[in-house]
């Protein structure tokens, strides 16, 4: 009896194993695997740290992000701007409150990959802006992004935006999360990385010759991650973050 019972129970972990593969295979997960495995060497450090699995900037292709892109489109067709602000879900939280003849383009999701096809589209139908502003980075450290695309991509954006016309283009560096939304690539990119990020917009400023303003974040920052008080998630800004966040931009849009 008790070797049938051990051989029952074999036989049903097999099964149940079967059935495991099974289901692994149909959702992808193996696929995902070994992407991650062969990701750029850059990214080793990030599938380490990260709870889940690197993807990349597919926000192009979402329905809502086509929608919100044609209607900022259709507002800010043949128009001049003082100032032209680009970014993510970080950015986009401050709305269009940064005064007159200054136009916030910023979307949820965005990384350079997606700031590309957002920059050709604006130029297309005729904006034209005097100073543009990029706050980009923050989601390339959460997609797989190799530092040599970044770098081609943040350097075709900067000739985009010169194509709208701007005198003046300002790299911001990328946003910090909290040490427990670092640690869950779902949430936000791994610190190192951002470091990472920070020192190739760094050096994409200086070779294409535009502003970098490293540093002016720091009040958001406690050493190298978010402020706990400053957020309700790790990664976004709560109000009292967003109000710093535009005093910072404010100050920026006054100097130029």
């Amino acid at each position: 009896m008790k070797r049938w019972l051990m051989k029952g129970s074999f036989y049903l972990n097999m099964a149940l194993l079967a059935l495991l593969l099974t289901i692994a295979l149909q959702a992808g997960l193996f696929e995902r695997w070994r992407d991650a495995l062969h990701a750029p060497a850059n990214m080793s450090s990030l599938v380490a740290l990260a709870s889940g699995q690197p993807k990349p900037d597919t926000v192009t292709a979402i329905p809502w992000w086509q929608d919100e892109v044609q209607y900022r489109l259709n507002i800010t067709r043949n128009q001049q701007y003082n100032n032209c602000v680009f970014g993510d879900s970080i950015t986009s939280g401050l709305g269009n409150t940064l005064g007159d003849r200054t136009f916030n383009f910023a979307l949820s999701g965005m990384s350079s990959v997606s700031l590309l096809e957002q920059l050709r589209r604006e130029w297309s139908v005729g904006v034209r802006c005097n100073q543009v502003i990029i706050a980009m980075g923050t989601n390339d450290a959460e997609y797989i992004i190799s530092n040599n695309q970044f770098v081609t991509n943040m350097r075709q954006a900067i000739a985009l935006s010169r194509q709208l016309q701007a005198n003046r283009i300002v790299l911001l560096p990328a946003f910090y999360s909290t040490i427990a939304a670092s640690q869950n690539i779902d949430m936000a990119g791994p610190i190192a990385r951002v470091n990472e990020i920070n020192r190739l917009l760094q050096q994409v400023a200086s070779s294409e010759q535009v502003s970098f303003l490293n540093g002016r974040l720091q009040p958001l920052y406690q050493g190298q991650a978010l402020r706990e008080d400053l957020t309700t998630d790790g990664v976004h800004l709560n109000a009292k973050g967003r109000i710093i966040y535009r005093n910072v931009l404010l100050q920026l849009l006054r100097s130029a």
